[in-house]
Formats: C-alpha cells, structure tokens, sequence
C-alpha cells in the first residue's frame, strides 16, 4: 500500500491491496480530489495505512465517498464507518453490483454531474450494457480521465504463465491493457457505448488513471482510443 501520489490540480491517488475477484487477484486504487469548496471527494476507496489516512483527513473535511462501478459498492462501507457524515454515490445498481448490505445512497450516478463537484469534475455514464453501468469522471483541473473496470492492464508475472495467457487472451495484458472481452460482449447496445466514448474522447484530457493498472502519463487519448477501438467499424 501507498502513500497519497499527487497528480497536479488537488488530485491524487493511493493504491490499496490487492482484491480478489472471479478468481484473479487485481491491484486496486482510489482517487482524491479536494474540490473547489475545500471538501474532499473519494473515488472507490481502499485501505490505507494510518499515516495516509491522517493526510487525507488532513486535505479538508471527506464530504463525498463514490462507487463509480458496480464491482466497488462493497468498498464504500468500511469508509463510511470512518466518516458517517460523508454522502455515498454508486454507479446504477445491476446484477454483478459487488456488495454484502445495501447503504444510504445520497444518489445513483448518471451522466448528469451533481452540483457538488460540478466545478470540478465532468462525468459520463457509459451506455450499452446492463451489467457493467460505469461513470467515467474528468477532472479538469488537472486534466485527468478517471476509469475503472472496463479499462484495464495487468503486468504479465514471470511465474504464472496460465494467468499471462489469460490475460492476453482476454485483452487486458500489459502494456497497452484495453476493455476485456468479456466486459465488451456485454455492451449489447454498441450505439450507446459508441456516443459514450466519444463524448468522453471530447474531454481535454492528458493523463488516465485507471484502478486495475498503472496511472497513464502520456499518450493517454491514444492509449484510450485504442482500447475502444472495437467499437469502430
């Protein structure tokens, strides 16, 4: 686990452990923005050390915990044990929602930007699946694309070449990653998913900041509209 890295323009990031999911053990991170009104804004929190903590809390008062994808609800509820008075967004509930107990919604994301962070940040629910119901955020002042699940890109590892194969074969292997076969098969609506894209490929950004792989530094619309390529005739 990390300490808080900053990206530029009151965003950062921290990596948390490893998550267990269908069998595959994927490295995870959060995003934090301290918004124009001071308060702090928390993308699919993680577990984090101590020292961490206290420089988050340290960053303003924690107004708003965010589950962008269905497969991070359950995260939300460890950090709103810790901060009871922060609101929780999520992604529209589907049937691969990943969570134990319903909790207090303040709202469910769509592409509409709540008044809280609308100086901040853009955000776009991507269209065309019924499982996979993922808002993508832009945050402008450090012109910073924030992606989940359905871009990903895992490290090949030396001693686990079923797993590379798999990797590979499902279309998310380091370097380039891209969205899993699997996660594209259930974009039925490919219209959708394709006005999605590219109001989010419309957005100012520089660099990518993904949960399942490492931060984009360069090339990063490049490295995007690559991984949506399929959706292309």
């Amino acid at each position: 686990m990390s300490k808080l890295e900053h990206l530029g323009g009151d965003l950062f990031v921290a990596d948390g452990p490893p998550a267990r999911d269908m069998g595959i053990h994927f490295p995870t991170r959060m995003a934090l923005a301290k918004l124009s009104d001071g308060s702090v804004w928390i993308s699919s929190p993680v577990l984090v050390p101590f020292d961490t903590l206290t420089s988050i809390r340290q960053m303003g008062p924690i107004h708003h915990l965010v589950s962008p994808t269905p497969r991070h609800y359950w995260r939300l509820k460890a950090w709103h044990v810790l901060f009871p008075e922060a609101e929780l967004w999520s992604s529209p509930i589907t049937p691969v929602t990943l969570k134990e107990e319903d909790l207090p919604l303040t709202g469910v994301l769509d592409g509409r930007v709540p008044g809280a962070w609308a100086a901040d940040f853009d955000q776009e629910l991507i269209g065309g699946s019924r499982l996979l119901r993922e808002v993508a955020f832009f945050h402008r002042p450090s012109r910073t694309l924030l992606l989940e699940d359905v871009f990903q890109v895992h490290a090949p590892k030396p001693d686990r070449p079923l797993l590379n194969a798999a990797l590979r074969l499902g279309g998310i292997a380091g370097p380039d990653g891209g969205v899993a076969r699997d996660i594209r098969l259930s974009f039925r609506d490919r219209t959708a998913t394709r006005e999605s894209v590219d109001r989010i490929l419309a957005w100012d950004f520089d660099k990518v900041v993904v949960a399942h792989g490492p931060v984009i530094r360069e090339g990063a619309r490049a490295v995007v509209e690559k991984a949506f390529g399929w959706l292309r005739p």
